[in-house]
């Protein structure tokens, strides 16, 4: 029997050497940007997330990102049914975005192909290492069944926490109701955000960058014995007295530094952090 085969979206974050490795199909979602469209991509060639990040700021009309064409995860699935007979798609919170809804109406282009949607209920790198661990699993030889088990056994393990520079980015994008309802004076505030089984929390509100990168700390220390951890950032200077903080508080991992995606950079702003973090059994 041929191995499964792991599909995600671009949203996922993983890092370019580890999709490489573990034979990941990523489907890129898309950013708009005065009048142009482009493709989420970390290869080389396209709009870098340092750019992206660094313009963001300047561009008078925030972007707009959306979802791909269900003929592109149809084509990622007629490749695959070259190689195997069943997929599991692992895809963005369906809370957040309709990507899950796509992944579905692409698969029924693919007759023969046993395909699997999950709704991961998380975002960036918290449905990255469910990704990571299904293709982890693939790779081993298991079962379908038992990577979705797998995947089912992590969701309530990861957790994602932000602190945003602000929080006027999340307020124009729309996508969380509670966001759009602070006022003009609590937009100076720094909020801290916790993404877990689909739903975007405020944990709290900080005024300086210091306070959110001790508050990140505290949060990740509090979940107690980890399994993964990842650091995510949308381009700040103090990217790297978070990563220290982090080794004295988890000496025992080394997390990857991961540059957050463009299609949520766009909602969310530049000069934010952020962790990933699956919690141990």
């Amino acid at each position: 029997m041929s191995k499964v085969r792991i599909v995600t979206d671009s949203t996922a974050d993983i890092p370019l050497d580890l999709v490489e490795r573990l034979q990941i199909t990523v489907v890129p979602a898309y950013v708009q940007i005065g009048g142009n469209s482009y493709p989420d991509s970390p290869r080389p060639g396209g709009l870098s997330r340092e750019e992206f990040y660094a313009l963001l700021p300047t561009m008078p009309v925030v972007p707009t990102t959306s979802v791909p064409p269900i003929n592109e995860f149809a084509s990622a699935y007629q490749r695959l049914a070259q190689e195997t007979d069943e997929v599991i798609a692992i895809v963005v919170s369906s809370n957040l975005s309709s990507m899950h809804s796509v992944a579905r109406l692409g698969a029924e282009d693919v007759p023969g192909l046993t395909v699997h949607i999950v709704d991961s209920g998380q975002v960036t790198m918290g449905l990255g290492w469910m990704v990571i661990a299904a293709a982890e699993a693939a790779q081993a030889g298991q079962s379908a069944r038992d990577i979705l088990h797998l995947i089912e056994s992590i969701k309530p393990r990861v957790h994602v926490f932000a602190a945003l520079d602000t929080l006027e980015y999340l307020r124009r994008s729309g996508r969380v109701g509670w966001a759009r309802a602070k006022v003009a004076q609590i937009l100076r505030i720094k909020p801290i955000l916790e993404v877990l089984l689909g739903k975007v929390k405020e944990l709290g509100q900080i005024r300086t960058q210091r306070r959110a990168i001790e508050q990140l700390t505290e949060l990740t220390r509090a979940l107690g014995p980890l399994e993964r951890l990842a650091v995510l950032h949308t381009y700040t200077p103090q990217l790297e007295t978070l990563r220290s903080y982090l080794a004295q508080s988890c000496p025992s991992i080394q997390p990857p530094v991961v540059a957050v995606t463009t299609i949520i950079g766009a909602h969310v702003g530049p000069r934010g952090l952020g962790v990933a973090a699956v919690t141990a059994r």
